[in-house]
């Protein structure tokens, strides 16, 4: 028994002996790349498991929305309130004061003491298609009803030109162009008022914008008008003498970031002469030309990072006027008259404003020579918000030409509603 168990361990011992020996050999360098393709297959298997479950996420989020939409109460539209889109814009502004005479009386020859209600504008604006727009300004006052401005401007009907066509307020110079509601102080300056009419130039016909290529400013731009002659006190009145030609040629410089230049030289000529029926008679007066010259001058400060809290303006007119008229013994004689005015505006925060304006004029008469009427106007405006205004303001005239100086005290109230709060025009 001993001996068949030690042979067998004998046996058994030889066995394992030869195995190891005869176990193959696998180098390094195999062992290596083997690692190598097990982590690839590794990465492999992980990359298709995500995109498989990306899959499914996917396709259950698809399910999800699809449920959504068939379980959501289906709703149904109208195309008729898009129609609102093509509406006119509609504003209303308002205008009144109180105000003082300042002698014995409490009045004089054109003004009294007391409240008015100086005008309600109604605003209407309105895109007709991608070419062209409409404004339309109705003037509503005690007196009755006017039609301030109607006219349609196409945009660009050639490179950098555009057309209006309709009753407009002229641009001769700068302030004549505005409505009486949206001006830096009460009323117009003295010299335009007197040499151009009370309701300055507005008129009926065209007007040609060019804004020109740069010549001797960084912005250029020539703006030529033809239109009737309503005008009563340089042209023809309600005869609507035809044409009146107005041509105002604007410069525009960038002195710095902050303050920008503008100057501007206008002309205008017409005939004055009555031509059509009066007493079912044909008239036909000899022509009288009438010739009007101005000249603008801005410069205006407001700094970058402060331009809602500091500003200065400063801006100049000039107007000039050369009509001719038959006198009563049927001779030809002038009138010609000039004035301007100067005024300078500073902003002192958000809400203050405070300026002073000086006007100097000639009276629009014959043999006016040496003849003046000035006034100096001292005004403070506070807004209490883009839609309401108050501003005071002192006017005091004199000169030769009037029989005593007149001093009246303003308060005045301007309030806006609508998308277009106090446009000037």
């Amino acid at each position: 028994m001993r001996f068949s168990i030690s042979l067998l361990m004998v046996f058994l011992t030889g066995t394992l002996i030869y195995g190891q020996q005869a176990k193959p050999v696998v180098p390094d360098s195999v062992m290596k790349q083997l690692r190598v393709l097990q982590q690839r297959i590794d990465a492999l298997e992980q990359q298709q498991a995500e995109s498989e479950l990306e899959k499914l996420k996917e396709e259950a989020l698809k399910a999800s929305e699809q449920t959504k939409e068939e379980t959501a109460p289906r709703v149904f539209k109208s195309g008729q309130r898009s129609l609102q889109a093509i509406n006119p814009e509609i504003s209303v502004t308002g205008d009144q004061f109180f105000q003082g005479v300042i002698n014995s009386n409490g009045f004089t020859e054109n003004a009294r003491t007391g409240g008015y209600f100086r005008v309600l504008g109604l605003h209407i604006q309105s895109n007709l298609d991608p070419f062209s727009l409409a404004k339309i300004a109705v003037e509503i006052t005690p007196e009755g009803v006017e039609l301030g401005e109607a006219y349609v401007t196409w945009t660009n009907v050639f490179t950098n030109l555009s057309l209006t066509a309709g009753k407009f307020r002229q641009q001769f110079g700068v302030v004549n162009r505005w409505h009486a509601h949206s001006l830096d102080q009460f009323d117009f300056p003295l010299a335009m008022t007197t040499i151009l009419g009370e309701e300055g130039l507005n008129q009926i016909g065209f007007s040609l914008d060019w804004l020109m290529p740069s010549l001797i400013a960084q912005a250029n731009t020539l703006t030529l008008q033809i239109t009737n002659g309503q005008n009563d006190q340089l042209f023809a009145g309600s005869a609507f003498s035809f044409p009146v030609v107005l041509g105002h040629f604007k410069n525009y410089y960038d002195l710095n970031p902050d303050t920008y230049l503008e100057w501007g030289i206008t002309g205008m000529a017409g005939y004055n002469n009555f031509r059509g029926f009066a007493d079912d008679r044909l008239v036909l007066k000899a022509n009288q030309l009438t010739k009007v010259a101005g000249l603008d001058l801005t410069l205006f400060w407001e700094p970058v990072n402060r331009a809602h809290y500091h500003s200065f303006l400063w801006r100049t007119e000039f107007y000039y006027a050369d009509k001719e008229q038959l006198n009563d013994r049927e001779l030809t004689e002038h009138i010609t008259a000039g004035g301007f005015y100067t005024n300078v505006d500073y902003r002192f925060n958000e809400r203050w404003y405070a300026g002073l304006r000086y006007d100097y004029t000639q009276p629009f008469t014959v043999k006016n020579a040496g003849r003046y009427i000035s006034q100096i106007v001292p005004y403070v405006t506070w807004w209490q918000s883009h839609w309401v205004r108050l501003r005071l303001q002192l006017n005091y005239k004199s000169g030769n030409a009037l029989q005593k100086a007149d001093t009246v005290v303003r308060l005045q109230l301007t309030w806006a509603a609508g998308p277009h709060k106090h446009e000037r025009y």
